[in-house]
């Protein structure tokens, strides 16, 4: 048998999430908008709703192990 070696690199998941919602944000912000401010707004708006996604849903979340 060999020797398996597994690299457990954990992933920044809050991070990735602060990234995905400001991203989405401004997008659907600058779609429904069309203005430069509607993009920073959106931005704004999706870093909140992401905040508030890993403080309130992301700590409750069940582990498989």
């Amino acid at each position: 048998m060999e020797n398996q070696v597994e690299k457990n690199e954990t992933l920044n998941v809050k991070g990735i999430i602060l990234l995905v919602g400001t991203v989405f944000g401004a997008l659907v912000s600058i779609i429904t908008h069309g203005t430069f401010m509607g993009f920073i707004g959106g931005a704004v708006i999706g870093l909140v709703i992401a905040i508030l996604f890993i403080s309130f849903a992301l700590p409750f979340k069940p582990d498989d192990r």
